[in-house]
């Protein structure tokens, strides 16, 4: 059973092992195999009720492949709600963790952070990229209180399309590959999915006999994943799927 944690709480020594995993993968060509996986996806599982399902089961692929290189690491979860008033002073945008913006001069190629200097493989090679949508800055997205209200709703369709739209408004705002659909280029994508997921876990916590249908692609708990195979119904307890989260939100900073 691993423990998924919010980054910024995670131990020097946690994150430390998170980053070399993440290389590790990256130098096994792993990483890249991931990253075309979700970009052959894209269309079959984007603005339908696959959205959190299957992102559910992508990121349990990735987190596997790490504990393959170290059985303690798990995905961390960045809060992007806490940010949500200034995005571009979020801690996770700093060198101590992801980096920022990227260098405009130097093909917007982020140069700072855990992963600077990362080259991106897919479609073709090129420089980890970010290019904030407003220049030097990024636009507000939902903070906290605007997400704590959606996981009133008791409706899957509304929830899941509603959760996409936000996660989408963060990978825009940060821009370069976030905003692509090849988007797990940037490690960052796996933070602010991660946080998805938490909120659908809290979400069927909360609503725990609304069935998971939708319109949007026919959507129910019977229906294969993309690729996978597993149904929907097969992804629903995450303790099955071998991990938990490290306490309820919100939190506190």
């Amino acid at each position: 059973m691993s423990t998924r944690r919010r980054a910024g709480d995670m131990s020097t020594a946690q994150w430390a092992a998170f980053v070399r995993a993440v290389r590790a993968l990256k130098a096994r060509g792993t990483y890249d195999a991931l990253v075309r996986t979700y970009a052959d996806g894209f269309a079959a599982t984007h603005a339908n009720g696959f959205f959190l399902p299957w992102q559910r089961r992508y990121l349990l692929d990735f987190e596997r492949e790490l504990r393959r290189v170290d059985p303690a690491v798990s995905v961390p979860y960045w809060d992007w709600p806490l940010d949500g008033r200034a995005p571009a002073r979020s801690a996770m945008l700093s060198k101590k963790y992801f980096g920022g913006n990227g260098n405009a001069a130097r093909d917007h190629a982020v140069l700072d952070g855990a992963f600077a200097g990362w080259t991106a493989k897919i479609p073709r090679a090129h420089p980890l990229r970010r290019s904030y949508a407003d220049g030097g800055t990024i636009p507000a997205w939902a903070t906290s209180e605007v997400i704590a209200n959606m996981l009133k709703n008791p409706d899957f369709q509304v929830f899941n399309m509603q959760l996409e739209i936000h996660i989408g408004a963060v990978q825009m705002g940060i821009g370069g590959d976030l905003a692509q659909p090849v988007a797990p280029n940037d490690p960052l994508f796996w933070a602010v999915a991660c946080f998805g997921d938490l909120l659908w876990h809290m979400w069927r916590f909360r609503h725990p006999e609304v069935p998971i249908r939708s319109a949007y692609g026919n959507v129910t708990e019977a229906s294969r994943l993309p690729r996978y195979g597993d149904t929907v119904a097969d992804v629903l307890d995450i303790e099955k799927l071998g991990y938990r989260y490290d306490g309820a939100w919100p939190r506190a900073r």
